[in-house]
């Protein structure tokens, strides 16, 4: 084959042509080229979106306001004490057993109070306060449940302390045992660090429940209503029930003897720990000295360290240290030692007061006062503590600024340093310490930062001292560090979570060097004494206990370990501190995320919410420190955890959380973006309208305000919601162009200026407000009018003549009218159907006015008067010229005033009036609702050029052989056609209708009262007239005192409601005989005449007395006045 393809290609060799490159392959090349070279671009720039967006130096990345989730570092493993405590000393097992579990429990027990009992109690009756009647029975009826499980746990903490107890009593005791020659030397205070905080949980519960008023206020009312119930069973349906009835009532007097009087703690001290024959406690006198030592201990270092800078919840402990001493002083009864006593006041008077639960705070020498009263002698007398409280208050105000601002130095340098992503120069185990330092450092920061915000608001409140706007910002300024530091944290969490397991490495490693010391000392040796043994096993225990998880269960043995390796006496006293703080930092790192919080939490300005509003206002007036308002409203959300924990409401979110939500939204709303939008507003005014010379604002008086720093902000997140505040000023903006460019169309190009202004200035999207030129005068809508006419009626006065309606009073410079025009155009927009509903709505609505003006006439002393009128009128009618005496109308009113006069000055008789002046304006009101339909109908057949021949579009269309539908249209146009001509030439006479309706009600027999109603006109007409006389003075007066509701210069609404119920009641003649008008004429004359002639008289001059004549005159003319009206509108109802 191959020397068959030789030859071949020998004989075609001169064949062979020359290479030719067309340079396709080369273009397929480059093309390959820049695909690969798009590829790798490409690939670049994902690479560098996902570094970007995994740079632990990106701040943006976690936020602590909007990210759902967090890590939880909490360590967790499935061992329990049992497992753990594995040693081949089967008593040292035993012991640490024991005191072990004591200590768990204690834990577990402080845990429970902490999540379970103190947020319920505390927020009892916040919000929404005390309930009325009833309501209270029902929140205590729910939260009965969770007293008798508080009551249990209170129990359980009794028992607990009774055990420690009677442990300590069967090791410390003069007899020898195994166990007493075990713990000769042992100082077991991991034990009575257990016992501090069971008796904190105690005194808190104290101190939460006596500080709510609130609480023990309705468990009173609880009470009384079953005491209530019990004495009437039958009333309340529970009869056969009594038993229950007894035992509930037992259980509540038990409740309230043993949880709501305040001797929680009292209690478990009181309680008996004797059992003859068995434990001796008060006469152990190892068992007291051991506990002594302990307690002067633990005092010495709690003393030197609770006010120092690397304190850390030593002051949440204080009520146990208190606690424990009250504790020793009762169990065994010695008060000798007056200079330890000392100390410890002296440490109260520099801790004067302790925040335990949010707004509860704690006084140490209350609890002295009430527990040790016979100690305060011993410091002489009866020191005064408010003094005290206030001498140490004012040396807080007094520092507080310096504080605040040199915890803010501290905070931003903090921040830096954890915020950045350059490591100090070392090993990885200095690295891991520096990490461990910054994040101890954040949290200290944290604790005395809220320490100093709860000691401010806690004295303060308590003392009902006042605090100056300036110390108001620096307490928010505290809160604002807090959650910095806490949203720091979350930011770092990341980084804190690769490098903890790290950190507790780190720790232990520390932890078992200092342990070598003493390992190294019993290392190659064969014989060991019994507490020697102790030690090492205790060594070997500690030391497999810290190769695993740091659990609270496996630090609770080590510290229990510790103490037992104390008493070899080999560490110094430098190196036991240094354990100790090792420790506590083991277990700080081991649960971070828990103390963070705790140490952030800003609860306690959910109690000091009425300070919101002046931080807001300091905000407002400084916008550069705008962006700290997220910070502030992030503290303001921490109380969310304690509300939603309520047990006395069915539902905590919509009851407490929606209302604490909205009332601090309406703060934000009122003191930031109402004044904002009003501002951006007049500033956006002011540069369009610079041409005109405005005088400038002088910025080194008046400061400039940068509004623009509020509309940067994000928004901003508050509990599920988000505040914008640039959309919400672009809305206000929209909404305030649009409705000024609406009553100003020509002003459209000044907005649009303005807006255009708006996006380059503040960087508003604003929408476009130039409207079409033409309007529509459309007034109040008659459907608005006709479900509201009992409104309508009155705040409008009616005028006859004009048939117009006025509003009474606006909050505006201009007053609304509803004239025909209106009606009319709204008729068209409803369609001419809209009147017979507007009549039975008027129907309706005389009804029941109808009745209050039968109650009046019916009522015994009115009609006493008007029967007696009546009757003198008759006899005398001769000797008054047939006309009704004024007299009798002066004395009708003065009796009417006696009966009362409501809150406003009005008496019964103008009330009446008033009723009648209502019922005028209906009857009104439906005149002008006829005349807007004729006016209606008159528009729409204007193009009809003759009404009284209308030809048939329908026989015209149907002869000329049209499509059916121009037929059909043709037969609609003839029947709208016809309906305006009929509406027009016709109309329907509504107020006879109404006549007929209400006329043989009112003159049925069994009315008869109202057939007096026309000898109180008189009455009501000078009522009336001084009420007009009283209204039109009152309009030429400028003082601003004068309500806008008395001023008015027309209200015929009255005159033609007489004559509507003048011709109900059939008295139109029984008026006329009065010749009431007759009588004003001739008193008005003869007044004038007898004035003048008392003038002459005493020789006064015309221009003296021009005052009197002229205000009979303008009595004569309002009545002349009324006399037209009146006359006018009987008009309407003659036959």
């Amino acid at each position: 084959m191959a020397t068959s393809y030789s030859a071949t290609n020998g004989q075609n060799e001169e064949y062979t042509f020359d290479a030719f490159e067309d340079g396709s392959s080369k273009l397929v090349g480059e093309q390959q080229l820049t695909k690969l070279n798009q590829f790798a671009v490409d690939y670049a720039q994902q690479i560098w979106k996902i570094e970007e967006a995994l740079d632990e130096t990106l701040n943006e990345v976690w936020d602590i306001n909007i990210d759902p989730v967090s890590i939880y570092n909490k360590p967790h493993e499935q061992l329990d004490l049992i497992e753990l405590v594995k040693t081949d000393h089967k008593i040292f097992n035993k012991v640490m057993l024991v005191f072990s579990s004591i200590c768990n429990q204690a834990r577990i027990l402080k845990e429970t109070a902490e999540n379970k009992f103190y947020s319920p109690l505390t927020v009892f009756g916040e919000i929404t306060g005390e309930s009325s009647e009833g309501d209270v029975q029902i929140e205590v009826g729910k939260l009965l449940p969770f007293m008798i499980d508080l009551s249990a746990f209170v129990n359980r903490c009794y028992s607990l302390i009774r055990n420690i107890i009677s442990q300590f009593a069967s090791i410390y005791q003069a007899q020898k045992n195994i166990h007493t020659q075990f713990f000769k030397n042992v100082h077991l205070q991991a034990v009575y660090y257990s016992m501090i905080d069971i008796f904190s949980v105690l005194i808190n519960l104290d101190s939460i429940i006596t500080q709510n008023t609130a609480l023990d206020s309705s468990w009173g009312r609880y009470l009384r209503m079953v005491k209530s119930v019990k004495q009437e069973p039958n009333k309340y349906s529970v009869s056969g029930e009594e038993d229950k009835l007894w035992q509930l009532e037992k259980l509540l007097l038990s409740l309230k003897g043993q949880l709501l009087e305040g001797f929680i703690f009292q209690s478990c001290i009181q309680q008996e720990f004797d059992f003859p024959g068995v434990i001796d406690v008060k006469g152990n006198k190892v068992l007291k000295g051991e506990f002594q030592y302990n307690v002067k201990v633990l005092w010495s270092m709690f003393g030197t360290k609770i006010m120092d800078s690397s304190e850390l919840n030593l002051r949440e402990r204080f009520p146990g240290f208190m606690g424990l001493y009250a504790f020793y002083i009762a169990l065994f009864k010695d008060i000798t030692d007056k200079s330890f006593f000392k100390q410890v006041w002296e440490v109260t008077k520099r801790v004067p007061m302790v925040s335990i639960n949010v707004n509860v705070f704690w006084f140490p020498a209350d609890f002295i006062q009430q527990l040790m009263p016979g100690m305060i002698k011993i410091v002489g007398g009866s020191p005064n503590h408010m003094e005290i409280r206030r001498d140490y208050l004012r040396i807080v105000d007094k520092e507080f600024s310096g504080r605040v601002k040199s915890y803010y130095l501290q905070v931003s340098r903090w921040m830096v340093r954890m915020e950045s992503s350059q490591t100090r120069s070392g090993t990885l185990w200095d690295v891991s310490l520096s990490k461990v330092g910054q994040i101890i450092q954040g949290v200290q920061l944290s604790y005395h930062i809220s320490h100093l915000l709860k000691t401010m608001i806690g004295l303060h409140m308590h003392l009902t001292a006042p605090l100056k706007p300036s110390d108001v910002r620096k307490l928010f300024q505290c809160a604002e560090m807090l959650k910095s530091i806490e949203n720091t944290f979350h930011r770092r969490s990341a980084m804190i979570s690769a490098h903890i397991s790290m950190m507790v490495q780190q720790l232990t490693d520390i932890i078992n060097e200092k342990l070598n010391v003493v390992r190294s000392k019993y290392a190659g040796r064969s014989n060991y004494s019994e507490i020697e043994l102790d030690v090492i096993v205790a060594l070997s225990l500690c030391s497999d206990l810290l190769c695993g998880v740091a659990t609270n269960e496996r630090i609770t043995v080590v510290r229990l370990c510790l103490n037992v390796i104390y008493q070899s006496n080999i560490l110094k006293e430098n190196d036991i501190e240094e354990l100790r703080l090792h420790i506590k930092r083991l277990e700080f790192i081991s649960d971070i995320g828990k103390i963070v919080k705790a140490s952030c939490d800003c609860s306690i300005l959910f109690w000091s919410r009425d300070l919101f509003p002046t931080y807001l206002q300091f905000l407002y007036q400084n916008p550069s420190q705008a962006t700290s308002l997220q910070y502030t409203l992030t503290g303001l959300k921490d109380v969310v955890s304690v509300l939603d924990k309520a047990i006395h409401v069915d539902n905590a979110k919509q009851q407490l959380i929606d209302v604490y939500r909205n009332e601090m939204e309406e703060m934000i709303d009122k003191n930031i973006i109402q004044p904002l939008g009003k501002d951006v507003e007049t500033d956006l005014r002011l540069h369009i309208h610079a041409f005109l010379n405005i005088e400038e604002k002088d910025p080194f008086k008046t400061g400039i305000k940068e509004f623009g720093k509020f509309l940067e902000l994000k928004p901003l997140r508050f509990f599920d919601r988000t505040i914008d505040i640039k959309s919400r000023i672009s809305h206000y903006l929209d909404q305030t162009f649009y409705n000024l460019n609406t009553v100003a169309l020509f002003d459209w190009k000044t907005y649009s200026e303005m807006r255009n202004m708006a996006f380059y200035k503040y960087g508003l999207q604003l929408l476009e407000v130039h409207l079409p030129g033409s309007t529509l005068e459309q007034g109040l809508d008659v459907l608005e009018i006709m479900r509201n006419i009992h409104i309508f009626v009155s705040r409008y006065n009616y005028n006859l003549n004009n048939q117009i309606f006025i509003q009474r009073s606006s909050n505006s410079k201009t007053l609304n009218t509803i004239n025909i025009t209106h009606i009319s155009n709204s008729i068209r927009t409803h369609g001419s159907g809209i009147m017979n509903t507007t009549i039975n709505f008027a129907y309706r609505f005389l009804v029941q006015k109808f009745s209050i003006f039968s109650e009046f006439l019916f009522d015994d002393q009115i009609k006493s008067k008007l029967y007696k009128n009546i009757k003198y009128f008759r006899e005398n009618k001769e000797q008054l010229n047939n006309m009704y005496p004024s007299e009798l109308v002066t004395e009708l009113e003065r009796d009417i005033r006696q009966l009362g006069v409501s809150e406003t000055g009005l008496t019964f008789l103008d009330h009446f009036r008033l009723l009648i002046t209502h019922i005028g304006n209906a009857m009104g009101y439906i005149r002008l609702v006829r005349s807007g339909g004729l006016h209606y109908c008159s528009n729409a057949i204007k193009f009809v050029p003759d009404l009284k021949k209308i030809p048939k579009f329908q026989d015209l269309t149907t002869k000329d052989a049209l499509s059916p539908e121009t037929i059909q249209a043709s037969t609609n146009l003839d029947s709208i056609i016809h309906n305006l001509s009929n509406n027009l030439s016709e109309g329907t006479e509504y107020f006879k209708m109404l006549v007929s309706v209400f006329a043989t009600e009112f003159r049925n027999i069994a009315n008869q009262h109202l057939k007096n109603f026309y000898i109180i006109v008189p009455a009501l007409a000078s009522n009336y007239i001084d009420h007009m006389i009283n209204s039109k003075d009152k309009l030429f007066k400028k003082s601003k005192a004068i309500g806008a509701e008395a001023l008015l210069f027309t209200d015929d609404g009255f005159a033609i409601g007489l004559a509507y119920i003048l011709k109900l009641l059939d008295q139109n003649k029984d008026f006329d005989s009065l010749h009431w008008f007759d009588r004003i004429q001739l008193k008005c004359e003869t007044d004038q005449k007898r004035m003048l002639a008392e003038a002459n008289a005493k020789g006064i001059k015309e221009d003296q007395n021009h005052l009197a004549i002229k205000k009979i005159q303008n009595f004569q003319q309002e009545y002349e006045l009324f006399k037209y009206s009146f006359s006018g509108s009987r008009i309407f109802f003659k036959d």
